[in-house]
């Protein structure tokens, strides 16, 4: 089996800013499916309407490691991590998960 690495991205949205939030992710994902080393990003909306969860395969943690920095200062064009910080209530919550060799 290929190493991989799957990241969950859990983030609770501010109500007002929901309709917001998913057109950023129409407009970013494809940036990030295109970043070096992700594999896959789908975006998961809880029936609450606010909690989202960001379920990202990468090709290691290193690779979601240079894919974070990138983002805290992508340059113009594209948003960064502080622009997605003024859409949410609290931290985002962000675990990842190496695949077991089995």
């Amino acid at each position: 089996m290929a190493k991989m690495t799957l990241v969950l991205f859990e983030i609770v949205l501010k109500s007002e800013c929901v309709d917001q939030f998913k057109g950023v992710m129409e407009v970013e994902l494809p940036n990030t499916r295109s970043y070096e080393g992700c594999r896959q990003v789908t975006p998961f909306l809880h029936e609450d309407g606010r909690t989202c969860v960001l379920v990202e395969q990468w090709e290691s943690k290193h690779h979601f490691e240079k894919y974070l920095e990138w983002r805290a200062a992508p340059g113009p064009g594209f948003a960064s991590l502080e622009d997605l910080a003024n859409l949410i209530d609290g931290d985002p919550s962000i675990r990842d998960f190496e695949a077991l060799e089995a």
